[in-house]
């Protein structure tokens, strides 16, 4: 048994798939195939059932776990003799949805692939819960999400304060409450409520991430039946959505900043919803004996990029 059997059974779990495993491994089907069936003869067990679709036997599930433990001990090994050697190079794994990565991480790894050229930057975008979970399992390096402080078997580092706000056109806001556009947006922003605006048609991101768990939250809250006309994990989908007419949209303060930095100009409307919808964004790491150096100085080089930016929309992407 050796590393790259637990590799190589770790992308055929994670794909439920030979062929596309051997495809993420660029290795040959007969070559994955060989190493997996080594596995299950030194263990004496079968840990793949190879009917389609693909499924893990309960010695794989329980392997998986096994496996998935080496794997992230070989890799903190890994790092921390390259911080002792100085020979800073390899993969760092980053998790982050994709809406929020595309505000701040084009400038961040930009200047991080200046000071360490030899370090590929790999992006997991997923929605937050699932972004958490990655992390446990040691399949990212680390992430920047929504996590409580206090997360067992996690570092947790503050990075910047987000908002949910309700995106939607003027005209649209004009058709659906005439003559009391002013009335009910500033109802709705004093206490974070939605049931003056529950006549709009809504376009909503998953639920798997803030933006998406706040409204809904509110709505079983105030008893709202909302009339949803689009549900996408795209956030950015439902603002050029909202541009258009079809509906009002959550999405996070960063987003509607930056999509509209002149929201009066364009037709929008930015709709604050109060205190409770606002929440913190954090950077996250596996708790370990070490931590490889090169996590650390991302996360640094993170809040500088933050805390320059000095406003999301004045010059683009953080």
């Amino acid at each position: 048994m050796n590393f790259s059997s637990f590799d190589y059974f770790i992308a055929v779990a994670e794909e439920l798939s030979f062929t596309r495993a051997a495809e993420r491994l660029n290795v040959t089907q007969q070559t994955l195939s060989a190493h997996i069936a080594g596995l299950e003869r030194e263990l004496h067990v079968r840990l793949v059932d190879r009917h389609v679709p693909l499924t893990l036997t309960y010695a794989g599930e329980e392997f998986l776990e096994y496996a998935r433990h080496f794997q992230t001990k070989r890799r903190v090994m890994e790092q921390e003799f390259r911080d002792i050697s100085g020979n800073q190079c390899g993969l760092l794994r980053v998790g982050v949805a994709s809406t929020r990565g595309h505000i701040i991480m084009p400038r961040t790894i930009a200047s991080f692939q200046r000071r360490y050229p030899q370090i590929t930057v790999s992006l997991y975008e997923s929605e937050n819960q699932d972004l958490v979970q990655l992390l446990r399992e040691g399949r990212v390096d680390m992430v920047v999400a929504t996590i409580e402080s206090d997360a067992q078997g996690l570092v947790v580092k503050d990075l910047y304060d987000e908002a949910v706000m309700l995106l939607c056109r003027q005209d649209l806001l004009e058709r659906y409450y005439p003559g009391r556009v002013e009335e009910v947006v500033a109802e709705a922003a004093k206490d974070g409520g939605l049931k003056a605006l529950e006549k709009l048609p809504f376009l909503l991101v998953g639920d798997g991430d803030i933006p998406g768990a706040v409204p809904r939250q509110a709505f079983r809250r105030e008893n709202i039946h909302p009339d949803v006309r689009v549900i996408s994990k795209n956030a950015e989908t439902l603002v050029a959505l909202a541009y258009r007419g079809v509906g009002a949209c959550f999405c996070s303060s960063e987003l509607a900043h930056t999509s509209f930095p002149h929201s009066a100009e364009a037709g929008m409307r930015l709709i604050d919803l109060g205190e409770g919808a606002k929440y913190p964004i954090c950077v996250a790491w596996r708790n370990s004996p070490h931590t490889w150096s090169i996590v650390t100085a991302f996360y640094d080089l993170l809040q500088t990029k933050v805390r320059d930016g000095k406003g999301w929309s004045a010059e683009g992407p953080l």
